[in-house]
């Protein structure tokens, strides 16, 4: 045989075998992850979202031997990585961080350029954060009941100010109206500094919010905190709302990892597996708990479970007070 003819015969060989590959679908690289894997954090550098990415993704990286970049994203309330990450190759190389700030803003949200639930699947989720119902230390209340039972007394007297409108914290303030029948008004600022300042300056008699940014002022006694939507480490004598009989009412924050859709089972598999024995290493659940997460970690289930409660009851409360669609 000629060496044209070898040449052209190795040559088709090849082809041969790439045209299998394709056929049967199978990657003619090496076995998942042969590569960088990205991970959106759905806030700017040093936002909730980057820092809680941040404090597992080298672990995670020497789990699966490749690198592990965490990409910042902010804006549109972690709208935009989102829209980035639901155009993503589902191959498992791009990941986002989903918390239930997230699911609040599809919840919300008129027409999303993604659907939450369709577009994405979960592959597990680690760590919540509480909401806090807190008072300026001078304030004459000492206990969530003196608060209410002032406010059933006095209806449309108290102001509670909220870090936004169609955030966590400020659902958590609806709902505690819905289920006590109680009549407060709610001011809304841009953001927590905002409505901290606002507290600080006796311009709201309460405030409805993530507990942390204000770890640092309860410590220092600046302010009081009143009720929780989750038992609080340092503050075991604070009660939860469940304890008051409203735990309908509370939506504790909560944090995540998704990838797009059609992402190979195996592969979601691997990640998830990944993920799930990453949150078990004491120096991540330090980290996490530095940041003010409790660590508990929630399967892929566990976690669709939650997001489908949450937006449920969040798209009720919603349509009650006339927000979104």
């Amino acid at each position: 045989m000629s060496a044209i003819n070898k040449q052209a015969g190795w040559l088709g060989a090849v082809l041969c075998f790439f045209c299998l590959l394709a056929f049967f679908n199978v990657p003619a690289y090496g076995e998942y992850p042969d590569r960088p894997i990205k991970i959106y954090a759905t806030t700017t550098a040093g936002g909730t979202a980057d820092m809680w990415s941040r404090a597992w993704s080298e672990e995670f990286s020497k789990i699966l031997k490749v690198p592990v970049v965490v990409q910042p994203e902010g804006g549109a309330s972690g709208m935009a990585a989102l829209i980035e990450a639901s155009k993503a190759k589902p191959d498992g190389y791009t990941l986002t961080y989903v918390a239930q700030s997230n699911v609040v803003g599809f919840a919300v949200s008129a027409k999303s350029p993604f659907d939450l639930f369709k577009d994405f699947v979960p592959l597990g989720a680690c760590g919540s954060t509480p909401t806090i119902i807190v008072v300026e230390k001078s304030s004459p209340f000492q206990t969530i009941d003196e608060l209410l039972d002032y406010a059933k007394k006095n209806p449309g007297k108290l102001k509670c100010g909220t870090s936004g409108v169609t955030v966590v914290s400020h659902f958590n303030f609806e709902l505690l109206k819905h289920y006590t029948n109680l009549d407060f008004i709610m001011v809304p600022f841009k953001g927590s500094p905002q409505a901290i300042t606002a507290l600080l300056g006796k311009h709201v008699d309460m405030l409805s919010v993530l507990a942390l940014p204000l770890q640092g002022m309860v410590k220092s006694g600046r302010v009081r905190t009143l009720l929780t939507t989750r038992k609080l480490k340092d503050q075991q004598d604070v009660p939860t709302f469940a304890e008051k009989g409203l735990a309908k009412a509370a939506i504790p924050g909560w944090s995540g990892l998704i990838a797009p859709a059609g992402t190979p089972k195996e592969v979601q598999a691997k990640l998830a597996d990944a993920f799930q024995r990453v949150t078990k290493y004491p120096e991540v659940i330090k980290k996490l708990e530095t940041l003010g997460f409790s660590a508990e970690y929630r399967t892929p289930q566990e976690m669709a479970k939650q997001m489908k409660e949450d937006y449920d009851k969040i798209k009720s409360v919603a349509k009650q007070v006339g927000i979104g669609d």
